[in-house]
């Protein structure tokens, strides 16, 4: 499928538990491929860290607080020194076969691909609950008014960029908890980046970690930030990569 280094990040906090099945799982559908696993534990408490290493992850990054998904990823990216910058949830909502499919749509030219569960092609292996579904189109749709976006969903934990694409983005990034996503779409098609959406499965899992109403407002409220910083011209002066 391609020749390249993948770097694959796996966000985690308190992940103990479940880390070393994960990395497992993710080496056998990627075992054709040359890839490096970087877990960030997130500040978590119960030994995280050590699991990934005992698993045999290529790179384990310690934050010694827990600052949020965007800060998680940010740090995996700011080592990562594959071609292909891929990033999935620990949980593995999104089976792990599914990261070939962002490996196809960058090798076929795009710069940044987004797992989209609004794809007419994607399924759910299960319900993710009535309030979160609408919580997840209501926070959608308000974030497409604050800050304009063709994408349908922005929060899909299976995202892949191209090593240019991926340390420009997050070295301007600012955006430390959920709504990170937000931000990176809003960097991608600043730089002019070609996207490509991709359908997939998911399989809703129990998020334990996560206290849902708390983390919209926390995450609306980084959006209006975005847009905040973009007007006080807090983002660099990115050149279009294309056009």
């Amino acid at each position: 499928m391609t020749d390249q280094l993948v770097s694959i990040i796996l966000p985690a906090y308190r992940a103990a538990p479940t880390i070393v099945e994960t990395i497992a799982r993710i080496q056998h559908a990627t075992i054709d491929i040359e890839t490096e696993i970087i877990v960030v534990d997130d500040g978590s408490d119960d030994g995280t860290a050590h699991a990934a290493r005992q698993a045999d992850a290529d790179h384990v990054v310690e934050l010694k607080e827990n600052r949020g998904k965007g800060a998680a990823v940010r740090a995996g990216v700011s080592i990562a020194s594959g071609t292909y910058v891929l990033f999935t949830d620990v949980d593995l909502a999104y089976e792990p076969s599914q990261i070939l499919k962002l490996i196809e749509a960058l090798n076929a030219g795009a710069d940044v691909v987004l797992g989209s569960r609004r794809h007419l092609a994607s399924r759910e292996v299960n319900s993710p609950g009535v309030a979160r579904e609408w919580g997840s189109r209501v926070f959608n749709r308000l974030t497409r008014i604050v800050v304009p976006s063709p994408h349908l969903d922005t929060q899909c934990g299976l995202k892949g960029f191209t090593s240019e694409a991926a340390q420009t983005i997050f070295s301007e990034a600012k955006v430390d908890g959920f709504a990170f996503d937000v931000e990176v779409l809003f960097l991608a098609r600043k730089l002019g980046c070609v996207i490509t959406e991709i359908p997939v499965i998911l399989d809703h899992v129990e998020q334990s970690t996560v206290k849902f109403i708390p983390q919209a407002i926390r995450m609306f409220w980084d959006v209006i930030r975005v847009r905040v910083w973009s007007n006080l011209g807090r983002y660099s002066d990115l050149p279009p990569r294309h056009g």
